[in-house]
């Protein structure tokens, strides 16, 4: 399929795991990709793990400041012209996992100013862009399963993706009512396998198959989420297959939720 053909996709956090499947889904179907991030890269080593007919462009972007998403989306433009696709994909977690009595209100502040200031910023600016494009635009918010539950010790993270996820209703129906063809939805992922993931867990586990056996058991159906997963999700919201969903959730977790 080439669904996105002659489109313009920027997906931010764009050099992570998440980020570069996400752009290689894209890429694959036709999509010119910007990936932006706070950190650098070669593009002909992106290239080489993206793939797709065209090199990505690469941008520097800070998520939680209004001006780095001016001076990116300018960028953008002048290099290609429009922007047809936008993934919120930039997030952080709470430096150290702590009780809700023990919360460091500077991280605290830090997780929300990246994962719910950072995706506020990215639809003014996709939705001041898309603005000029006939056939409008589509945004993909990157949630999680953590905005629908409690735990116990991940009060920042999962208080902000249960932001994210009003944020994307409130930014789907707004659209909606200006008249901007314009959709906004958001994707939850459950626990996700990378390799940050799989080093952090064959530490806590002693083995990789042990590892990989704990994740299995978070979820019915006792699969492993993994990135390729996430990023088909993101491709059909973010297409004109889904021409009529705005404003949904699209949980991605093997059942975890319905347990």
């Amino acid at each position: 399929m080439q669904r996105f053909d002659k489109q313009v996709a920027l997906i931010t956090g764009g050099l992570g795991a998440m980020g570069l499947a996400i752009a290689r889904r894209l890429a694959r179907e036709g999509a010119r990709v910007v990936l932006a991030d706070r950190v650098g890269g070669d593009v002909a080593a992106v290239h080489a793990q993206v793939g797709g007919a065209h090199p990505p462009t690469l941008l520097h972007l800070e998520v939680t400041e209004p001006a780095s998403w001016q001076a990116a989306l300018q960028a953008l433009l002048r290099a290609h012209g429009r922007l047809d696709v936008l993934v919120n994909n930039a997030g952080v977690v709470a430096r150290e996992a702590r009780t809700i009595d023990e919360v460091d209100v500077e991280d605290w502040r830090h997780v929300f100013a990246v994962n719910v200031d950072g995706t506020l910023l990215g639809i003014q600016a996709a939705m001041q862009a898309m603005r000029a494009n006939p056939g409008g635009g589509a945004i993909v918010n990157m949630g999680s399963v953590a905005s629908y539950v409690g735990s116990r010790d991940g009060a920042a993270y999962g208080a902000s993706k249960a932001a994210v996820r009003n944020l994307n209703k409130q930014a789907a129906l707004s659209a909606a009512r200006m008249g901007l063809p314009i959709r906004v939805n958001a994707v939850h992922p459950g626990y996700v396998w990378t390799p940050l993931v799989a080093q952090r867990l064959v530490g806590q586990f002693g083995s990789l198959e042990a590892a990989q056996e704990a994740v299995r058991g978070m979820n019915p159906m006792r699969r492993i989420v993994e990135v390729d997963d996430v990023a088909a999700a993101v491709a059909f919201l973010a297409s004109e297959e889904a021409r009529m969903v705005t404003g949904a959730d699209l949980v991605i977790d093997g059942g975890r939720l319905i347990q």
